[in-house]
């Protein structure tokens, strides 16, 4: 994952507190996707909040680091495979190219 690159939270996609539990669940048609509903868990729905189109990649890896207490490669490691999850289930956009 590129170090520069900006994300943003897809258009439609919402996301829902229940339980305990962070759902992303994407809007299709003007209907919830519960087939492709997404849960993340209190490091992912924290990363999910930063994903507002201002913030690189390196950024939001420096962000955990300082949050968390972990190293810096076990932040770029994770902050990169969570986007990538995000990006492959459509739920996220790249400022580069409209999609990720």
């Amino acid at each position: 994952m590129a170090e520069g690159v900006i994300f943003r939270v897809a258009d439609a996609v919402v996301r829902r507190d229940v339980a305990g539990e962070t759902f992303l669940v994407p809007i299709r048609g003007h209907v919830a996707d519960l087939q492709e509903l997404f849960i993340v868990n209190e490091v992912g729905a924290w990363l999910w909040d930063r994903l507002d189109g201002r913030r690189r990649v390196d950024d939001l890896v420096a962000d955990v680091v300082s949050e968390f207490e972990v190293s810096e490669q076990q932040a770029k490691k994770d902050v990169s495979l969570f986007l990538r999850q995000l990006t492959d289930a459509g739920l996220i956009e790249s400022e580069d190219s409209g999609k990720a």
